[in-house]
């Protein structure tokens, strides 16, 4: 007699599901979230960096534009969004060019703790 298998995809999506439920309900030792921004006239590139306290490694980053979107299109160009930084020991980057008419505000995040 053959005996049927579970379904295993469903089986993996459950166990994904309940493994990151489990890593967001205890946060790693020393976390930290930490912002930085700056202003970006029209027509210039801006770097902004942010960097985790003495100690920490960056587990994550990201970034956010402010101003909106225009109907036009697009007037921000992402150029870079990585763990690479030049003032520090571990942080988060943007580069990120503001080819529109206004001036507009890039906010950089970083996720941090101790490893």
């Amino acid at each position: 007699m053959m005996q049927r298998l579970p379904n295993l995809p469903i089986l993996a999506a459950l166990g994904t599901i309940v493994g990151l439920g489990a890593f967001t309900s205890q946060k790693p030792s020393g976390y930290e979230q930490k912002i930085a921004g700056i202003d970006v006239v029209a027509g210039n590139t801006g770097v902004a960096e942010v960097l985790c306290s003495g100690g920490k490694k960056a587990l994550g980053g990201g970034y956010k534009i402010g101003g909106g979107i225009l109907i036009t299109g697009a007037d921000v160009a992402v150029y870079e969004s990585s763990p690479r930084v030049t003032s520090g020991t571990d942080g988060w980057r943007i580069e990120a060019a503001n080819r529109g008419t206004t001036a507009r505000h890039f906010d950089v995040y970083v996720l941090c703790a101790n490893m």
